[in-house]
């Protein structure tokens, strides 16, 4: 324990320094509303995303709690400067993010619930909490995407959650099984977001590519920081590439196609290094873009590794596989988990852009028409398929002790 404590002091900043002293400061006022709190017998749920986010499953969830449950003491914490703040400060109840009484709403209350690992108002700080001394620990982990790989970070022993909700009946298997956590910390509830998925009926004649982050890429810690060193990666390459291949170009224009190209936010600092030429597609991020909205409008989504894709494939539409650096990425990123794509997944995996390009025009001219197997994967994925994904996460987070 004490060896991986030390290993990482080495990424502590002056932030989580000044962060000590705002949770000493802090802790009495806590722990008095705290107090005050059980004696009343009344609950504090606090939620989250991540700091400038009111889109994912805390988003909904906090949405569905506000219109349903009014009565019940929720708070939801963001960023007041963000472009998503808008969607959500009618809701009321709304706290900005890392601010002192963020702090205070966090320690003291019942139910922390986030999307994210990292959902409190200093991550290093509260992990030591959390996870060494077992303190303030009331934590539901709502999760970003689901879970198709080994993914050691959120393992029990380095989490300490007590609840972990799942979108999809292997990855609940998956995860009960090898993550280490005790039996009745794991629940299959569906995603809250799930729930505004239902409803298709409107779909523009519109592609979306969503390829997922590259940790040796897209980290702020890591070494490639300036655009013109992204330039020479591969993934640059490809996506440029792709968005600017001819047949695909000539394609979109001559059918009026629309293609948005939304990387990862962790990749969005490069976002502006592609060079698109064509009208037809839009290089687009989460300021400029709900990713919700984005998948229900589009017909196609092509994706590497993202678990968007399980969003995209819960509205039984086609996805395609773009896979070129495999090998890379299972070496440097994430090993491979229960999901085989080539197996499990939701459409083709390709590694050719001719032959990717060629597939996306099949697609198109067929409807968009989901083949057989991959109709047969979506549908045995997805065990629960409703609209009632926020009533289940409710419930079940108001009946823990």
């Amino acid at each position: 324990m004490f060896k991986k404590i030390f290993s990482s002091i080495k990424y502590i900043k002056f932030k989580d320094i000044i962060a000590i002293f705002v949770f000493i400061i802090a802790l009495p006022i806590a722990l008095i509303y705290k107090l005050v709190l059980k004696i009343k017998n009344k609950e504090l749920w606090l939620i989250c995303e991540a700091k400038k986010e009111a889109c994912d499953n805390g988003y909904h969830l906090f949405k569905y709690i506000r219109t349903n449950h009014p009565e019940d003491n929720v708070y939801y914490a963001i960023d007041k400067k963000s472009n998503e703040y808008k969607k959500i400060e009618n809701l009321g109840n709304i706290i900005q993010f890392g601010s002192f009484k963020h702090w205070i709403y966090y320690i003291s209350a019942t139910k922390n619930i986030s999307t994210h690992k990292s959902g409190n108002p200093n991550p290093p700080l509260f992990y030591f909490l959390h996870v060494y001394m077992g303190l303030f620990n009331n934590r539901v982990f709502l999760q970003h995407g689901i879970t198709l790989n080994d993914s050691p970070w959120i393992y029990y022993k380095n989490t300490k959650f007590k609840l972990f909700v799942c979108g999809a009946k292997k990855e609940y298997e998956y995860i009960k099984e090898k993550f280490g956590y005790p039996k009745d910390n794991v629940k299959y509830l569906g995603f809250t977001r799930f729930d505004n998925l239902v409803d298709t009926k409107k779909q523009n004649k519109q592609i979306v590519i969503m390829p997922t982050w590259r940790n040796w890429l897209g980290r702020d810690t890591n070494k490639l920081a300036k655009s013109e060193d992204f330039l020479e990666t591969d993934y640059y390459k490809r996506y440029n590439s792709l968005l600017n291949n001819r047949k695909f170009c000539d394609y979109i224009e001559k059918n009026n196609i629309i293609v948005y190209f939304y990387p990862h936010r962790n990749m969005k600092k490069y976002a502006n290094s592609f060079n698109i030429k064509n009208p037809n597609i839009k290089v687009v991020t989460q300021e400029n873009k709900d990713i919700q909205e984005l998948i229900k409008e589009s017909r196609l989504m092509i994706t590497d590794y993202s678990s968007v894709s399980m969003d995209f494939a819960y509205m039984k539409k086609p996805v395609i596989y773009y896979q070129f650096d495999k090998e890379e990425y299972r070496e440097k990123q994430l090993n491979i988990g229960y999901f085989k794509y080539e197996e499990d997944g939701f459409g083709p995996v390709l590694e050719d852009e001719s032959i990717l390009v060629d597939y996306i025009i099949k697609t198109i001219n067929e409807n968009c028409k989901i083949e057989e197997k991959y109709m047969n994967n979506i549908e045995n994925f997805f065990e629960i398929n409703d609209k009632n994904n926020c009533k289940r996460n409710y419930e079940c987070i108001k009946s823990m002790k």
